[in-house]
């Protein structure tokens, strides 16, 4: 049995994936390719003493070992392939011709190579039953002294090549429907797998978007009241100023958490998940809060065909929105900056977020590791984020990338 870790080291990235249509036709040529050049490089010692010379199955071996890299380095395997072949029937005819022509054991060898050339494709067969007859009838004509008994032997080996060829022909024809059959299964059960998690995908998303809805309706309206009530509470309160400072903590309490609310709810619901909702979101947030302050605030956003159809994992959105926020707010306090350029861009595997300022880097005291910081890698670490800072005089880029997955936009 050939271990899948050596016959996948000689396929490409893309024929690795069973799903493709020549995996089954180039995994058989592999494991083929790998016992034919290792059986070269080993039978032929026990007959070393033994006319004819035997480079010529090296020289098989070697252009089998050119087929297996060529497949891995190019993804092309038909001319090495059909060059060893072509090598095979030369080596071959000149060992029988060196031991007895047409009466000689290495005849057989053509059958073997013919039931190797079904097991690589039926066509390659096809072609190699008429090339087998013609080996043949070159070898008995290649002996002057030829006689009655060896054109029966000639007569035999064409029939016995018409009939293996037949058979291996009926063989693999069977295999290949066979085969064929199991792909069609394969595609039905994806395609069921993919409607089934489409309809589940589709119950998720109508219960998150009414979860955020019903969340909001309760807890938004109570935090409102909250504030309120706090706020007449202020009013009622103004003379008394000790009592004064705990209203006001309350009502700073409250908004911080209808905030933080906000944040979680928006990040429930379905569309968080798309990366360009999620830029948008903090883009309109960077707005409000660089408004603020004397800062300048801009945004770039590369749009590809990818951007589409990307999605972000369920609830990365979540994360994300409280690094960057956590960033934005330590740009203001800490840098010096005055302008800020939030950028986004879509590559095939990832979502990439940065936020980059032209202030100053400040390296944290020694004892006071930044706290901020460390939650950033923290999260990053927990959802599978890459997360990069690069820090210096002339400023700072902090950047999050995200895995993504694709869904097909109909």
């Amino acid at each position: 049995m050939i271990s899948e870790k050596l016959i996948n080291y000689f396929l490409t990235p893309e024929l690795r994936n069973k799903l493709h249509p020549e995996y089954d036709q180039v995994r058989t040529i592999v494991s083929g390719t790998i016992v034919a050049t290792t059986l070269l490089l080993i039978l032929p010692v026990p007959m070393f003493f033994f006319p004819p010379t035997l480079i010529g199955y090296y020289i098989l071996a070697g252009l089998g070992i050119c087929t297996l890299y060529s497949l891995k380095w190019y993804g092309i395997y038909w001319p090495p392939l059909i060059l060893g072949l072509l090598a095979t029937y030369v080596v071959i005819i000149n060992d029988t011709l060196e031991t007895g022509a047409i009466d000689s054991p290495a005849v057989t060898t053509l059958y073997l190579l013919l039931l190797t050339g079904f097991w690589f494709n039926r066509r390659i067969g096809l072609v190699m039953i008429g090339l087998n007859i013609l080996a043949i009838i070159y070898i008995f004509y290649s002996v002057p002294e030829a006689d009655g008994q060896n054109l029966y032997a000639v007569v035999s080996h064409i029939v016995l090549t018409i009939f293996f060829g037949a058979f291996f022909w009926f063989v693999q024809e069977q295999h290949d429907a066979a085969r064929l059959q199991i792909r069609e299964q394969q595609h039905i059960r994806i395609d069921l797998l993919d409607r089934a998690v489409k309809d589940r995908t589709q119950q998720l998303s109508t219960m998150r978007q009414n979860l955020a809805s019903d969340f909001h309706d309760e807890t938004g309206n109570m935090l409102s009241a909250i504030t309120r009530q706090a706020a007449i509470l202020k009013l009622k309160l103004k003379d008394q100023p000790a009592v004064l400072s705990i209203v006001d903590n309350i009502i700073m309490n409250s908004d911080q958490l209808y905030a933080s609310s906000r944040d979680f709810l928006w990040s429930v619901n379905n569309n968080s998940d798309d990366p360009q909702e999620l830029f948008a979101y903090l883009t309109s947030f960077g707005q409000v809060f660089y408004n603020q302050f004397d800062i300048a605030f801009s945004v770039k956003s590369t749009v590809n065909s990818l951007i589409e159809s990307a999605h972000l994992q369920a609830f990365a959105s979540r994360h994300i929105i409280f690094i960057f926020k956590e960033a934005m707010t330590n740009v203001a306090k800490h840098s010096g900056a005055r302008e800020v350029l939030l950028e986004m861009a879509v590559f095939q595997e990832y979502v990439s977020i940065s936020l980059q300022d032209d202030g100053s880097w400040k390296e944290p005291l020694e004892g006071q590791p930044h706290n901020g910081l460390h939650n950033m890698e923290k999260r990053s670490k927990e959802n599978n984020f890459r997360f990069k800072v690069y820090g210096s005089s002339q400023g700072t880029r902090l950047q999050i990338d995200a895995p993504v997955h694709f869904t097909l936009v109909e």
